[in-house]
């Protein structure tokens, strides 16, 4: 199951402990930081503790110079959200 977490929020901590939770139980998890959560990808422990996710930024809002990070279209999230199973907010 493919699960797209959204990040729009400062404090992440508790969303990113259950992204790996969901990740343990088997799930395929992308994290997408918007807004005020898109500082996270700056953040090397972030990155570390999400190593196991897919993770992006709209590449209107944010476009992240990080590897790790692909910045992407409004369209592509619509793609994204479509091949989704699940998708859990922190906002």
């Amino acid at each position: 199951m493919k699960t797209l977490v959204l990040i729009s929020r400062a404090h992440a901590d508790t969303a990113f402990r259950l992204a790996e939770e969901m990740h343990r139980d088997g799930d395929e998890v992308a994290v997408l930081f918007l807004g005020r959560g898109t500082h996270h990808v700056s953040r090397s422990e972030t990155l570390e503790k999400l190593g196991f996710a897919s993770l992006y930024t709209i590449q209107d809002e944010f476009d992240s110079p990080i590897d790790e990070v692909e910045a992407i279209s409004y369209d592509e999230f619509v793609g994204l959200l479509e091949e989704s199973e699940r998708t859990f907010s922190w906002i």
